[in-house]
């Protein structure tokens, strides 16, 4: 169909295909071959035989549908990319998972820290329970400053937990558009 829109809009313009080849540098055989639906025009092309007959791109495209792209599995790439990721992949997101819960719980704990020094405290002094300590001003500062760093690094720690996420998501979706093309 975009043939026939080409012929006519050409013949409209009471152009030849020499005519059209040599204002367009290109040759009358090119013409001809997207005149008879051999060939088509590339966009920038066809924007400037849109220009040549004072016409629109919409003009040259009714009727024509567009092709669909098949889609296929590439299994070559796949026992690929299976290998390489039940052998390397799988135990770096374990590892990577391990560390970020290490970081997690080292961050509850040093958060708690002073909480739980109150409870040893109130026990000590109230339950008198053995094994409990009393007031000891230096673990106090210790744990009152690892609270405070804690609260201040946390934040930077779930950036970071979020960051590896957007990365692996993006790991996941380039193996998919590897395998399944």
């Amino acid at each position: 169909m975009l043939g026939e829109n080409l012929q006519k809009a050409r013949l409209s313009k009471n152009l030849t295909q020499e005519e059209v080849a040599k204002e367009l540098y290109f040759s009358r055989q090119a013409i001809s071959r997207w005149e008879s639906n051999k060939t088509e025009p590339n966009l920038e092309t066809l924007i400037a035989l849109a220009e040549l007959y004072d016409s629109d791109l919409l003009a040259f495209a009714k009727g024509i549908e567009p092709q669909k792209r098949k889609k296929h599995i590439n299994l070559f790439a796949g026992f690929g990319l299976l290998f390489f990721n039940f052998v390397l992949g799988v135990w770096l997101i374990i590892a990577t998972a391990l560390i970020l819960l290490a970081f997690y719980a080292i961050v509850l704990a040093l958060f708690l820290a002073p909480f739980i020094m109150i409870f040893a405290v109130l026990t000590h002094t109230f339950g008198n329970v053995t094994g409990a300590t009393g007031f000891n001003w230096p673990y106090w500062v210790i744990a009152i400053i690892a609270c405070s760093l804690m609260v201040l690094v946390s934040p930077f720690i779930w950036r970071f937990t979020k960051l590896l996420y957007f990365w692996l998501l993006k790991y996941l979706k380039f193996n998919l558009k590897s395998v399944y093309n």
